[in-house]
């Protein structure tokens, strides 16, 4: 999905619940995974594609990388992980309600999705796996 959402800061950030990360981020995201253990990485939860990482778990236990971008989820539109401090400028759940008749049907049972801004994109979430230390070193290997 892409298009535009329109976003302003947020009075109270949320407490961010994913970190997404494209790119060079994503690879310095990886390898700041790799810098744990293989319990800490079991704690949190995954989705990936080329040149691109959302790893979502408890705000504690989220790495940081440069570039990293945070996720939370604001009670008005629990199906979306919205960046923690922005957000929409219309209300949010009727942004939620736009963005899961856009992705269709079939797409819905992905939820949640991050929603990642220029351009939008809708991560599906719902199939987030936990963390591998084997994984992350294919994805890495593979030239993010």
């Amino acid at each position: 999905m892409s298009g535009s959402l329109r976003l302003r800061p947020r009075a109270e950030p949320l407490a961010p619940c994913a970190a997404a990360a494209e790119g060079a981020a994503a690879a310095a995201l990886v390898r700041a995974l790799l810098r744990r253990d293989d319990a800490a990485l079991a704690g949190l939860s995954g989705v990936a594609a080329p040149g691109l990482l959302v790893v979502t778990g408890p705000a504690e236990a989220l790495p940081w990388a440069d570039g990293v971008r945070y996720l939370g989820r604001d009670p008005a539109a629990p199906a979306l992980l919205l960046p923690t401090a922005l957000e929409p400028e219309a209300p949010a759940a009727l942004v939620e309600r736009a963005l899961l008749a856009a992705a269709g049907p079939a797409d819905r049972v992905a939820a949640p999705f991050a929603v990642l801004d220029g351009p939008l994109r809708l991560v599906p979430l719902g199939e987030a796996r936990p963390l591998d230390r084997s994984a992350l070193l294919a994805w890495l290997e593979r030239g993010a």
